[in-house]
């Protein structure tokens, strides 16, 4: 149901009342490692041939690790690509088994069975169980079920906990206050840049609010192809363009599981 996602339109905005606040200055008394300024998780959803072909080599080349939401539908057809990428420090996490958007029709058990710990379990098979448990919600979709937002965003978050997710990401919302990240870890802020329009600009504008805030950004990312053709899609010179920034950046570039155990052992 429409109501159940959170516009990608959103860059700042946090979502009142729903446990989306909004971020804030982080505290002095509080240090990223190295004593860099904020940090910063790229991350990739969906398990695209795309981004292990054209997004890894420049990740690779600038030493950055990235988060890369996988779902069993995709990730089966290279899977030895993707080991190949977990042993080599990137973290892959779970996007559930067939990247379900439309999730009014499911129960509760139904859904966690069908495809959250499914997924949990093939990713423990190829992975190791000893990862962070991180999760992205497909289509940035957070209900399950019939029944009011509340009802049904309830029932999702009760679906994760219960299968031991200790932070799931949405596709809105400015960078995250590492506080508020704490107090509400099963819906982080993350950003589309690219989402409407194939331009660096508002990643850039969107890190440089997170540097002037000390927060924690997450950006979002789908297919990286040598053209932009739609909503969704990067091309590969915006996509460099954005890594590039990063990189020069007085930031602490991290998996999105690597930035929040930090948050959880130096913010508490």
């Amino acid at each position: 149901m429409v109501d159940s996602r959170i516009s990608r339109r959103s860059l700042f905005a946090g979502v009142a009342g729903l446990g989306l606040a909004g971020s804030a200055t982080a505290q002095p008394d509080r240090v990223w490692p190295g004593g860099v300024r904020a940090a910063v998780s790229l991350t990739y959803d969906d398990a695209l041939n795309s981004q292990l072909d054209n997004a890894v080599p420049e990740l690779e080349r600038l030493d950055l690790k990235a988060t890369f939401f996988l779902t069993e539908a995709n990730a089966h057809w290279r899977l030895a690509d993707w080991e190949g990428l977990a042993r080599g420090g990137h973290e892959v996490a779970n996007h559930t088994m067939t990247h379900p958007c439309a999730l009014g029709g499911y129960s509760a058990a139904r859904f966690e069975q069908t495809e959250v710990l499914r997924m949990e379990g093939y990713l423990d098979s190829y992975f190791g169980a000893d990862r962070e448990r991180t999760f992205a919600y497909p289509c940035g979709y957070l209900g399950v079920g019939h029944g009011g937002r509340r009802e049904r965003f309830a029932r999702y978050r009760r679906v994760l906990e219960h299968d031991g997710v200790v932070a799931a990401r949405t596709t809105a919302g400015g960078p995250n206050h590492p506080q508020v990240a704490l107090a509400d870890p099963l819906h982080l802020h993350a950003f589309e840049p690219t989402y409407e329009g194939d331009s660096p600009g508002p990643a850039l504008r969107y890190l440089n609010e997170t540097v002037t805030q000390g927060g924690w950004g997450i950006l979002v990312f789908h297919e990286v192809l040598p053209k932009w053709r739609g909503d969704g899609d990067t091309s590969i010179g915006t996509h460099n363009k954005i890594l590039a920034h990063i990189a020069a950046l007085d930031v602490w570039c991290a998996p999105m599981g690597e930035v929040f155990s930090y948050i959880q052992s130096h913010w508490r």
